[in-house]
């Protein structure tokens, strides 16, 4: 076991490439979040799907758990009792990027039909502390590229969510939500954020096109830091990840990368950095046209 974390700033995005195997993926994430705990981090993103990554919306339902804030009861499945260990063994906060999150409406129901894609908030006293559940859901059929219904077994979140870490407050979100700016706009207007993680699984397709461009402007017109976890390589017959995990500064600039494979990338976050940006270019004090 490593020796838990100092308190530091440091956070750190966890890049691997998971497949239908659960106890195969959430070994790898623990030695990559060893590795970053070794690295000084207090806070690491795990991507989405992290634990679990099937050819079927409906294979997820194998492995999916239900989850509660709070101290993590007994009954707990063994992918929330792995992120809880993680957390509580190094001394850190664990953004664990995409769960399969069962809905509690469901708990009487044999056969599931959907459940939540979930983002999962642990501390480092082993405590679920917030759950974000992906409000935009990918279906989408682009020619020559990635033919996907996510909302086929998922259901929707709707509330926009952050909280406070090591590195400072959070704003939360997954994935397919990166190509709608008024989500990052009501968590760093409305809710203070000053670091917005994007955990995902984004295809290579769509990835070679838009992943850095879209991840360094809600940076940029944010003014936050963004940690971008993501997967990478070929996951199965029908899934290609595109990969390239990013940690990036609120002047847009790239500040860590993993570019390929499994790995991590780990970066200081320096509010003072954030607070000076802020100050010379008070863009978010001069927004106008949005809704509070």
């Amino acid at each position: 076991m490593t020796t838990p974390a100092t308190a530091s700033n440091k956070a750190a995005v966890i890049q691997l490439c998971s497949d239908g195997d659960l106890s195969g993926n959430l070994a790898t994430c623990e030695r990559l979040v060893a590795q970053a705990a070794d690295r000084g981090a207090s806070l690491v993103v795990l991507p989405e799907c992290f634990a679990f990554l099937g050819e079927r919306e409906q294979d997820k339902f194998a492995v999916a758990e239900f989850l509660s804030l709070g101290a993590i009861p007994d009954s707990a499945g063994p992918i929330l009792r792995s992120i809880t260990q993680m957390a509580m063994s190094h001394g850190l906060w664990v953004i664990a990027g995409g769960i399969p999150e069962l809905r509690p409406e469901d708990a009487s129901l044999s056969e599931k039909t959907t459940a939540y894609n979930t983002c999962a908030v642990v501390n480092p006293a082993g405590e679920l502390v917030s759950a974000y559940r992906k409000i935009h859901l990918f279906d989408v059929d682009i020619p020559g590229g990635a033919t996907l219904k996510e909302s086929a077994a998922t259901s929707a979140g709707s509330d926009v969510l952050t909280v406070d870490t090591s590195v400072g407050r959070v704003g939360l979100s997954i994935c397919y939500d990166l190509r709608f700016p008024e989500l990052y706009r009501q968590l760093t207007l409305d809710k203070g954020a000053e670091v917005l993680v994007v955990p995902a699984a984004f295809t290579a397709h769509t990835g070679a096109a838009h992943w850095h461009t879209l991840l360094r402007a809600r940076a940029i017109e944010n003014q936050c830091w963004v940690l971008a976890a993501g997967q990478t390589g070929r996951h199965n017959a029908k899934r290609h990840s595109y990969g390239h995990s990013l940690i990036i500064d609120p002047w847009g600039v790239i500040r860590g990368e993993v570019e390929e494979g499994d790995g991590i990338a780990v970066v200081e976050i320096d509010a003072a950095f954030t607070s000076e940006k802020r100050t010379h270019l008070p863009c978010l004090t001069h927004s106008v046209l949005r809704k509070s």
